[in-house]
């Protein structure tokens, strides 16, 4: 058979400059392949007319469409499903991802797909391909909610009650979480022509290490996704080391790589294993790598060593707010700031370079916790720091304190990670307040840029920052009024002297 997954990142160059690797449809191409399938990609970085997706899926000559969404990018695959199930019905349409394992019920209100995969994929969608191949009956396999006949091209009419939902889906028990993950081939590539995207992305290889995260954030799917795991076998799990290993021998054998970039959220929850991957990395690679970490996990002077002496170049971690307060309540982060800054300080001992994730407008926000939040990462002075507002993704406990306050704007719908508003209506904080947290932000990101370029030039900024009375937005703007009169002259200038 042949499997076209379709993956929506619209706005995400614009964002990201380049095509991104994801690793999930990587696993789940790599599977079907080594069951004898061929696959395809779809990818969208901009939105396509009705007629130019089609033309697109019918060159690709598919048997079996598999969608993949995050909820930001859900409402663009929703309409490109609902385009082939009315033009191309012979085609059965399979929904899987973070998104359709979260809310289920919600995609179940759609008529526009066939097939729902809740949970991990590769299995269930190799044995829909097995019986799709057989002509056999695949209605009852694990992970999967397949639409019954009689609910064709139906939608639930708003309504998730169990009962409507059976009505119109068979909704299959989850199987347990695959147990070792060296089980699994390694990740396909291939399939998002990566050598185009390496070379887009200046040589950084991202890879996977393991899978979950056990910590309990109140922003973040994995408490919602082991809630739905529940009973099915650990939740994290880590490859072995000689399996990560293996794999980017394969990949150095292939690819000119600079730099290696594990995405797991925290890369150093297990000691013994980071201990002894950095032993076994060092003595095999020297390419240079990023993670995510957590500041708890980096108050270990031997874990930061070991990472600084196998060629660790940076850490990427989420500090998220600056006041403490809101940090622990809300966020259910429990570090302290005084914890963070000592981590900071160790990492740099060891020559780490530093990242930090910060979010602006959650519930509670004020302008000075925003302010605090300036002001630690300008104490913390990280390389490089994103900033994102707040959005609340369903099945989070955020999302829920959201939704019974009432804080949810009804009808907006954002596709952009980083979009600069808010889907909320937060009695701490006025949209002008969030809007000026936002170009604060920016201010401070150009600061950190100076501090990094020209340490004298930034003592001079932070004495004009001071006569501006901390207003960072306004001398930044008056700093590019300034450039670019200089411009003006220097080229008006130039161009008087070419004429005389």
């Amino acid at each position: 058979m042949k499997v076209l997954f379709v993956y929506s990142d619209i706005s995400g160059q614009e964002r990201y400059g380049a095509r991104k690797y994801y690793s999930g449809i990587g696993s789940l191409s790599a599977v079907l392949k080594a069951d004898g399938h061929e696959t395809a990609l779809l990818y969208l970085q901009q939105e396509l007319p009705r007629q130019a997706f089609l033309a697109e899926v019918d060159a690709a000559r598919p048997d079996l469409i598999a969608f993949s969404a995050t909820t930001h990018q859900y409402p663009y695959i929703e309409r490109y499903a609902e385009y082939l199930r009315a033009e191309r019905p012979e085609l059965l349409r399979v929904i899987g991802g973070t998104h359709a394992t979260l809310v289920p019920e919600q995609v179940a209100a759609s008529p526009a797909f066939d097939v729902i995969c809740v949970g991990e994929g590769e299995y269930p969608l190799r044995d829909l391909c097995r019986k799709l191949e057989e002509g056999g009956d695949f209605s009852h396999i694990e992970n999967l909610w397949v639409r019954r006949k009689e609910g064709m091209g139906q939608a639930l009419e708003g309504t998730y009650l169990p009962s409507a939902l059976d009505r119109f889906w068979v909704r299959n028990p989850l199987r347990p979480l695959i147990a070792d993950l060296d089980e699994l081939p390694f990740v396909d590539r291939d399939v998002f022509m990566y050598g185009s995207i390496l070379k887009d992305n200046d040589g950084w290889v991202d890879i996977m290490a393991g899978r979950g995260c056990p910590y309990d954030c109140s922003y973040c799917c994995n408490p919602g996704l082991k809630r739905r795991y529940a009973g099915l076998g650990r939740y994290v799990r880590l490859r072995s080391v000689e399996h990560v290993l293996g794999e980017l021998r394969a990949l150095a054998e292939r690819y000119p790589i600079k730099t290696i970039n594990f995405q797991d959220d925290t890369f150093t929850l297990d000691k013994r294993w980071t201990l002894a991957f950095c032993q076994a990395y060092g003595a095999s690679f020297d390419y240079p790598f990023w993670i995510n970490s957590r500041v708890e996990r980096l108050l270990d002077e031997d874990v930061v060593r070991a990472l600084a002496e196998a060629g660790c170049a940076g850490v990427r971690i989420g500090i998220e707010n600056g006041d403490e307060e809101l940090r622990r309540r809300v966020l259910k982060r429990t570090m302290s700031n005084q914890e963070i800054i000592a981590a900071f300080a160790l990492m740099r001992r060891y020559g780490l370079k530093v990242y930090t994730c910060n979010m602006i407008g959650v519930p509670g926000e004020t302008p000075q916790t925003i302010e605090a939040t300036i002001e630690l990462n300008r104490r913390l002075a990280p390389e490089q720091f994103q900033f994102s507002v707040f959005y609340p993704y369903p099945m989070t406990e955020l999302y829920d304190i959201c939704v019974a306050q009432g804080l949810i704007r009804p009808g907006v719908e954002l596709s952009d990670y980083y979009s600069r508003e808010s889907v909320l209506n937060l009695p701490t904080l006025s949209e002008a307040e969030l809007m000026r947290g936002y170009e604060r932000f920016e201010a401070l990101s150009a600061e950190l840029a100076l501090k990094r370029a020209s340490p004298a030039k930034h003592r001079l900024y932070r004495v004009l920052l001071k006569l501006y009375g901390g207003d960072g937005p306004r001398l930044q703007r008056h700093l590019d009024a300034l450039r670019r009169i200089r411009r003006h002259k220097r080229d008006t200038g130039h161009n008087s002297l070419i004429r005389e």
